[in-house]
């Protein structure tokens, strides 16, 4: 999974028909399980861009998307939040985003 670290090149990323993030932080080991499973789900899905971001490197985007608890899942369409999941996250409703979504 790509690692996003400057803001310019997330406003960029976020410009696609559907683009996923992974807003998380270094020492958060619940983090790594929700990326692998994000990864893995984007196995099935590969038109699907995602990158993640860890906080720490990234602060304005925790402020400017207010991220109060990591890991959380926030996707977009054409720089339009649609959906944001926390903590324990759905990934059978991010499956049927992709779905909708995808190409392949």
């Amino acid at each position: 999974m790509k690692t996003i670290k400057t803001y310019e090149t997330f406003q960029t990323f976020i410009k696609q028909p559907l683009a996923v993030i992974l807003a998380k932080t270094k020492q958060c080991n619940v983090c790594v399980s929700v990326g692998a499973q994000l990864e893995s789900l984007g196995d099935d899905y590969p038109s699907i861009p995602m990158a993640q971001i860890y906080l720490e490197d990234l602060p304005v985007f925790q402020g400017q998307h207010l991220i109060f608890t990591v890991p959380t899942v926030v996707i977009f369409s054409e720089s339009k939040e649609i959906l944001r999941k926390s903590r324990f996250i759905d990934f059978k409703h991010i499956e049927r985003l992709f779905s909708i979504y995808s190409d392949d």
